[in-house]
Order: C-alpha cells, then structure tokens, then sequence
C-alpha cells in the first residue's frame, strides 16, 4: 500500500473540505460513526463482498483513468484497490439502509469505471446485487450528511479491513480546528470532477 507519493505524480489540486459543523465529534470516543459493530455480520459480509471485487481487474477502467490523470500504474492499482474496497462496504451496508459519503482522489476512479456502463453493471451485480448509484454533491462541497457517511466509513474501513484507510486516498478530518476542515495526512487528495464529495445509495 503506498502512503506517500510520489511528487512527480501528477495529483489532483483541491483538497476537500470537510462541514465544520460535526467536526467535534471525530476525536470524541464515545460517538461511533461506523456500522460494523452495530450489524450482525456486517465484517464477515463486507469481506466476502471485497473477495468477489478483488476479481475484477478493470483492466481498460485502469488504462483510461491512468491516460485522463496521468498516473503510474502502482498509484491507480492502488486506488483500485481502494476504490474496490469502498464499494464492497457499500455494498454490505445498502441492505441495512446504510450509505457512506467519499472524497479523495479515489473518487477519479469511480467516475471513469461509472462511464464504463457494463462493466461497472456487471460488477454491481456480482457484488452488490443491485445498482451502486455514485450521488455526487449537488453544491460542490461536503454536507453535514455525506460527513457524516464518510466518518462511518473511515470507522467501518478500520473495523473491516483491520487498518486505517490510507490517509493518502482517504483524508482524515481534524478534531476542532476550522484549519483542519480540509484534511490532514493527505498528500494528494481530491475532490469529484463535480466539485466535492459524492454518497453511494
């Protein structure tokens, strides 16, 4: 897994940022934003649904996002990898009336393997068993909501894969500092095309 990347890399410029309101909330213990310890199962579900993710290799997915932002072929397979682990927690948590929110540069890649209508179907299908909708934000930055996705899904990350989503693809929000509301341990982190953060429903 790569934390730090390369500075030739060609990265994306605007870093997310995160609703100020909530932002007390991330270092406070006693507030659980995840669903893994509140779904029977979830893990085991969410695990199961990544191992049929992993088998797609998104060969020309990889080959035009790879063109479009001029990336090596270790950083796209990493947000790949990524990419096909946000949407297997997606998946295991659609059942249960469950959505994350996303931002960081892995969101480049949803957008090109979105285009790709029928290989992003089929994987939809195999994993999910229905449509993963990719909702981006309307106004271009991130609402109290879809923060509060992405929180539940930085936790259920952890809980799930046991290790902390990569602070290079996925930003962490900072405690109380308005300064903090961009990110914090992100070297190159984006936002959509669209202009913020996007939700799966």
């Amino acid at each position: 897994m790569t934390e730090d990347l390369n500075p030739n890399e060609k990265t994306f410029a605007r870093l997310p940022v995160f609703p100020l309101a909530g932002l007390e909330e991330i270092d406070n213990p006693n507030i659980r934003h995840g669903h893994a310890s509140t779904i029977p199962g979830f893990t085991a579900d969410a695990l199961r649904r990544s191992n049929i993710a992993e088998q797609f290799e998104l060969k020309p997915v990889l080959a035009r996002y790879r063109k479009e932002h001029g990336l090596s072929v270790e950083i796209a397979q990493d947000h790949r990898r990524e990419m096909l682990r946000f949407l297997a927690l997606c998946a295991a948590a659609a059942p249960h009336g469950k959505f994350y929110g996303m931002t960081g540069a892995v969101d480049g890649l949803w957008h090109t393997f979105v285009i790709f209508t029928r290989d992003y179907a089929a994987f939809c299908d195999a994993v999910a068993g229905r449509f993963l909708h990719h909702v981006p934000e309307v106004e271009g930055e991130m609402s109290a909501s879809t923060f509060d996705h992405y929180l539940a899904f930085l936790a259920d990350y952890e809980a799930v894969f046991n290790e902390p989503a990569p602070s290079a693809y996925w930003p962490r929000p900072t405690g109380n500092d308005p300064e903090a509301a961009a990110c914090k341990g992100c070297s190159a982190c984006s936002s959509c095309g669209s202009g913020g953060s996007c939700t799966v429903n």
